[in-house]
């Protein structure tokens, strides 16, 4: 049986994903909130995962692991992923969040050196402000996007 989100939720949180610039941490008494429940089950929370997910959004840790209230987790766009190599190497805290974002993806979350939702959420936020790049120009002085 497959256990029914409110369309309203996913906007919700699709929409504060958009006014934070790409990344925000949700915990689950707020998609508790938002889908008027008493309780939050596990089925539910990860209900919302996979619609999120539909709608071109991710999510840290990929998988819901608790149901209490007080656990959060962080919803970020895909887009945020795409950095430009040139700019992340040039700063060290923009370095030391590409770093975190890949032990992010490439560990567990249950893994000792996996960094938590939180520093994900600040690492992907430092890395959307560094792909912000004014554009240059070329030899032709021709804007290249």
């Amino acid at each position: 049986m497959t256990v029914h989100v409110c369309h309203s939720t996913i906007e919700a949180i699709k929409a504060r994903v958009e006014s934070s610039n790409g990344a925000v941490m949700i915990s689950n008494a707020t998609v508790r909130a938002l889908e008027e429940k008493e309780r939050l089950r596990v089925e539910r929370l990860q209900r919302v995962f996979t619609l999120l997910r539909a709608r071109g959004l991710e999510c840290y840790p990929q998988v819901p692991l608790y149901a209490n209230e007080w656990w959060s987790f962080l919803v970020y766009r895909r887009d945020l992923l795409t950095v430009n190599l040139r700019t992340a190497s040039a700063d060290s805290t923009t370095r030391a969040a590409l770093i975190c974002t890949i032990d992010a993806l490439s560990k567990p979350y249950w893994h000792e050196q996996a960094p938590s939702s939180w520093d994900l959420h600040k690492a992907l936020r430092k890395l959307g402000a560094a792909s912000v790049d004014p554009p240059r120009r070329s030899e032709r002085h021709l804007s290249v996007a």
